[in-house]
């Protein structure tokens, strides 16, 4: 999975990325797909502008405004081969969180960027996957590139079934070296901005899955990812005893996280229910919980409906301020509202056609995050915080 810009939404990138949180769910390895498919989507995420109460004087609260289209092809290839390519184009305009400073009642306010962010984003990604009677093996090789980024990305995957098929085990692990080149980097205008600078990232992932009966399958896995390089954002500013100076954060984090899957089919109702849980935790001290419940109602042979709500909470980055009263001992300094404590809720539908040899869907979702919803105190919210509509349609073809 390649890295996003570090000037992109965090969010989004976690949305369009979700699948893969946890290896694939399923109890055996299964025999090849032998349909050629093609599969396009069309995504437009929007997000809300700031109120005026959050922003600082003279800044104006426009966000980001984000088309994304992705096609995939998928084909089986000799005996016991598939490959799948995969192609995404994306493109961004508005403005993104700059800096918090206090107001005259020492209020966090935001100061945006202005709507001058205007970039392309181009990703390709080929899947070839091996499989015999009891395991499946994988080899992902990814490219990354944007006005202002460029990520390279290799994953490995392999699944193995124990006998009887109930029980399978997947191992994973992955690689990216990812390069940061800022616009205007050393500039005149923005001489605190480095020109070039590097990041890598390596994460593993063990997943077992079980079928617990013939309607309710459990998954869970565990992974770790440990970056390293140049991991603050360079186009963020910090305020600190009054003056601004650039986003400075530690440079390495590890992370873990422990994943927990249950689907369960109602054979009387035509459904079927997906419940996932996942806890996070990182080197920079920030904890965090996933709870999403979705309903697949099949009506008739025909039509599927999708209902969905997603929780989640996170603590703050050990060294996290809104703004910086004075200086501090280990010279970390970031206002970013990802950093930030909050709590977000994520509400969507999926409606989805079947035809003969094709399908036709729709999806919504709307993202809402604040301070209160939050599962511990937060004392002072981050006025950056961001809420977004994002929509999908989707068309899937085979043969």
């Amino acid at each position: 999975m390649s890295a996003s810009s570090p000037r992109a939404c965090g969010t989004l990138a976690s949305l369009t990325a979700a699948a893969l949180a946890l290896p694939a769910f399923q109890a055996a390895a299964d025999a090849r797909d032998e349909t050629r498919i093609v599969s396009l989507r069309a995504s437009q995420y929007l997000e809300n502008d700031l109120p005026a109460s959050q922003l600082a004087s003279g800044s104006e609260g426009d966000r980001y405004d984000i088309s994304l289209l992705r096609l995939r092809a998928g084909a089986p290839v000799f005996d016991s081969f598939r490959v799948t390519a995969d192609l995404g184009y994306e493109t961004m305009s508005g403005a993104s969180p700059w800096f918090v400073q206090p107001d005259a009642d020492g209020r966090p306010v935001q100061v945006m960027s202005g709507a001058t962010i205007d970039e392309t984003r181009t990703d390709v990604s080929i899947d070839t996957r091996y499989y015999s009677d009891t395991s499946e093996h994988a080899i992902v090789v990814g490219y990354s590139t944007e006005n202002d980024y460029e990520a390279i990305n290799i994953g490995l995957e392999t699944l193995y079934s124990f006998e009887g098929a109930q029980t399978s085990i997947n191992l994973g692990a992955g690689y990216s070296d990812d390069t940061v080149k800022p616009t205007d980097g050393g500039s005149v205008r923005f001489p605190y901005r480095i020109d070039r600078a590097g990041r890598d990232s390596a994460n593993a992932v063990i997943g077992l899955t079980h079928v617990l009966n013939p309607t309710t399958v459990l998954q869970g896995a565990l992974s770790f990812t440990r970056q390293s390089g140049y991991l603050s954002d360079p186009y963020k500013l910090t305020v600190v005893d009054g003056a601004a100076r650039p986003d400075t954060r530690p440079d390495d984090r590890n992370q873990v996280a422990w994943s927990l899957r249950l689907r369960h089919r109602f054979a009387d109702w035509n459904a079927s229910l997906h419940a996932d849980y996942r806890y996070y935790s990182d080197s920079w001290k920030i904890d965090s919980h996933t709870l999403e419940l979705g309903w697949y109602q099949d009506l008739g042979e025909r039509w599927r409906i999708t209902p969905s709500l997603r929780y989640y909470s996170q603590s703050q980055a050990g060294f996290y301020r809104p703004y910086y009263v004075a200086e501090t001992s280990d010279n970390l300094y970031s206002s970013d509202y990802r950093l930030s404590p909050y709590g977000a809720f994520t509400a969507g539908l999926l409606v989805r056609r079947l035809m003969e040899s094709s399908a036709l869907s729709l999806s919504l979702q709307y993202y809402d995050s604040d301070a209160r919803y939050a599962l511990g105190k937060v004392d002072v919210a981050n006025p950056g915080l961001v809420d977004f509509v994002l929509a999908t349609l989707g068309f899937d073809f085979s043969i």
